[in-house]
């Protein structure tokens, strides 16, 4: 007896590119790195690293190839000496230089929805409804799994690394691009099991015991039964929200406070660029762009590349709006010789608020900012945060949470793909120690640090932010209330304007309610503040985009605002000395001098709005 079990799936296909080639291995490195400075014999080699003679041979004949290790010749024979490439090369920390072979292929795989496993296209029998149906009308007993549930996640980088893994035919094999244009998900399919006699025939052998279970209670049923119902069993779609932090250097003239600092920071960003340019910006205006289109030009004609997304979705007309100006951009663009076909605008919003921005270099490595700037909407008369990132570590986290807020179209994205492809060759790089501790941070990890700031600050706690709007009270003003209970906490929110649909009488009373709790809530005056930010004590900064008196994070979609934290000496009391000589009323000394007021006894504008 046949019983034919049809399983729902998803099929994703699209034309890869494959890098072949053998990686350096430990042996390769350790060789090189003993004749950095001295020459040394193949003999000399084999009894310093106990190897076989072959195995140095074969080594140092690929080494040479390379170009990394040069001969000796002189009366006692041949020695080996690391080349300048070479001696660079080891020097740098990071691993060896590799040329692989690129290669072309076909790339296809299925993921049942019952357990979420997923196979190789090559090793399952696809059927649509329409030849499932054929086969019932021809006698055939066929059973149709139904599935319930979340489902396996369909996420772009989740199918990157299914993708990854069911391309490369070998440990010399690794997942190098993908052709957007030939990406394909299909969920209108099924994977067949024919199961003669009770034994299933042709059910892969990665499928697990779980798989296997189901297929076999399938075609347990009666012969008068269809099919069977079963829940989603597999892995549930999940993110790591705990920021991660890395050691690593900062300096101080990385971070970037104030107006036209950010577009002078921003030009230089894309002076410096080798090949690459990307920019998340959440508001996007031609005008803007236009103001630094030579910039822009200039960085085109030596052939960098620009990608853009926007994220302005509050509303219909919002989101109508930056669309619009998104195509006055593009028009502009195609009419100049050296940026059409270089400066691309996505048309369609992220929904994201983060303000973020990627540039490679010609040493090989990329720059991360992390702003709470609109650089593309922006006349740069507000006051703003900038933090450019080094550290490769620090920019791969950078690139990820950037990933995760364009990669919602799955592998057809081609700029996310780009993203996790160059977030994977960052990530192999040995990191470089030192003194600040810095991590990217997401979604409700504002939340639990601005806590965590209210808690643990001993001196002080400053909060600045754009709006001051309906969450402010039980966000950052609860939290600097909490802080302020504790002798010796000097507290102040600092904010430019209110947001709907709170009025100017609401801000006076939180104002007053503020300064009854031990803090000061202070408006920015004449210069506006359009920067976010959190400090505490002299050692903890954060940059964001997030509003944090006018705005909650977001648990369906963290990545809706981005933030980095530094852990580093000084670089607290560094921003809040810069901000201080634009907003002279923020007041902080280190004897705590016009922060924190006696209970009521404020007066001016630090007690009532103007």
């Amino acid at each position: 007896m046949t019983i034919l079990v049809a399983v729902p799936i998803f099929r994703v296909s699209c034309r890869v590119g494959i890098d072949k080639g053998r990686p350096w291995s430990i042996i390769d490195e350790l060789l090189l790195a003993s004749i950095t400075r001295v020459p040394k014999t193949i003999k000399e080699l084999a009894i310093h690293a106990d190897l076989p003679r072959q195995l140095i041979v074969a080594s140092l004949a690929r080494l040479m190839r390379f170009r990394l290790v040069e001969v000796r010749v002189s009366a006692n024979g041949a020695s080996f000496l690391a080349s300048g490439y070479g001696f660079e090369a080891i020097s740098s920390g990071n691993p060896l230089p590799f040329f692989p072979k690129r290669l072309v292929r076909k790339a296809s795989f299925v993921i049942e929805r019952a357990t979420g496993t997923f196979f190789p296209t090559r090793d399952v029998l696809i059927k649509s409804p329409r030849k499932i149906e054929g086969e019932r009308k021809v006698g055939a007993d066929v059973r149709v799994l139904r599935v319930e549930g979340d489902g396996p996640t369909m996420s772009q980088e989740a199918n990157l690394a299914r993708l990854s893994e069911v391309v490369a035919q070998g440990w010399d094999e690794q997942l190098a691009s993908i052709d957007s244009r030939t990406a394909s998900v299909r969920d209108d399919e099924y994977m067949v099991v024919r199961v003669v006699d009770g034994v299933p025939r042709g059910l892969p052998e990665a499928a697990g015991d779980e798989l296997r279970q189901i297929v076999d209670a399938v075609a347990a049923l009666d012969s008068g039964k269809p099919g069977l119902t079963v829940q989603y069993s597999g892995p549930l779609p999940s993110r790591q929200l705990e920021p991660v932090y890395h050691h690593c250097s900062f300096s101080q003239d990385d971070l970037i406070i104030g107006g036209s600092a950010q577009r002078v920071e921003f030009e230089k960003l894309i002076a410096n660029a080798h090949q690459r340019v990307i920019i998340h910006s959440t508001f996007i205006k031609a005008s803007d762009v236009e103001a630094l289109f030579e910039t822009i030009r200039t960085a085109c004609r030596r052939g960098v590349r620009f990608s853009v997304f926007w994220g302005a979705e509050y509303d219909e007309e919002t989101e109508s709006r930056n669309a619009a100006e998104a195509v006055k951009i593009m028009e502009m663009v195609s009419k100049d010789v050296d940026a059409a076909g270089r400066f691309f605008v996505d048309m369609r919003t992220t929904g994201s608020h983060a303000k973020v921005m990627l540039v490679d270099t010609s040493a090989g490595e990329w720059l991360a900012a992390v702003s709470s700037c609109n650089w593309l909407k922006s006349p740069f008369r507000n006051v703003e945060l900038t933090v450019i990132l080094r550290d490769q570590a620090v920019v791969a986290d950078v690139m990820g949470a950037f990933q995760q807020i364009i990669g919602r179209r799955g592998l057809s994205d081609t700029v996310a793909t780009e993203l996790d492809l160059t977030k994977r060759d960052l990530k192999r790089l040995a990191p470089k120690a030192g003194d600040a501790r810095i991590a990217v941070i997401s979604g409700e990890a504002h939340d639990a640090l601005l806590r965590e700031a209210s808690g643990t600050a001993s001196e002080r706690l400053v909060v600045g932010c754009h709006k001051l709007g309906s969450t402010a009270r039980p966000g950052a003003l609860l939290q600097g209330q909490v802080a302020a209970s504790r002798p010796g906490v000097a507290v102040s929110v600092l904010y430019t304007m209110v947001s709907k649909p709170m009025k100017n009488r609401h801000a006076r009373e939180l104002k007053a309610e503020a300064a009854a709790n031990g803090f000061r809530l202070i408006e920015a005056g004449k210069i506006p503040l359009h920067g976010k930010f959190l400090a505490w004590d002299d050692d903890d900064l954060v940059v964001t985009s997030m509003n944090w008196a006018s705005a909650s994070s977001e648990v369906d979609f963290p990545d809706a605002e981005i933030g980095v934290h530094i852990n580093a000496h000084g670089i607290a009391s560094a921003a809040l000395e810069q901000l201080m000589r634009i907003f002279p009323h923020l007041g902080w000394n280190k004897d705590g001098a016009g922060d924190k007021p006696a209970g009521n006894n404020v007066t001016g504008n630090d007690a009532v709005a103007p």
